[in-house]
């Protein structure tokens, strides 16, 4: 257990968290406090970077912001989606647009969560937490 900012948190065993947003403090806080915690951390600053290291990499988790550069967030979930391997990583989009349009787009590419900036760290590792034991159960059964 590791106790972060009062949280409670279990270290996550080799579970990998690709971080995909254009605004580089908002990726090295997402690094640092994911890394306390025991995951595998890499980052990608624009959805055609993000993209290419969700295909490679494939993992656990992407946190994706929408408005980025050269591609957006909501056009590499849709490529993602449509990559062979890649339909299972799950998704939680970390963005400060939140248009209704934007939600169901991102909803309908199976997306675990919508979180809008600015955001609480404490709620998004929650957020993380929860998906990992919810994909370790999974596996159980």
């Amino acid at each position: 257990m590791f106790d972060l900012f009062g949280l409670k948190i279990k270290k996550a065993a080799k579970t990998s968290i690709l971080v995909v947003d254009d605004e580089p403090k908002v990726v090295q806080t997402l690094k640092d406090r994911l890394e306390m915690n025991g995951y595998v951390v890499d980052t990608a600053y624009n959805g055609i970077e993000g993209l290419r290291k969700a295909i490679e990499l494939k993992p656990n988790i992407v946190l994706l912001d929408v408005i980025m550069p050269e591609m957006d967030g909501l056009e590499m979930l849709e490529a993602l989606r449509t990559n062979p391997g890649c339909d299972n990583v799950s998704v939680i989009m970390l963005t400060a647009r939140s248009h209704e349009k934007d939600l169901k787009r991102a909803y309908a590419c199976g997306i675990e969560d919508y979180v809008v900036k600015p955001f609480e760290i404490r709620s998004l590792m929650e957020k993380i937490e929860m998906i990992v034991q919810n994909k370790k159960a999974a596996v159980a059964l």
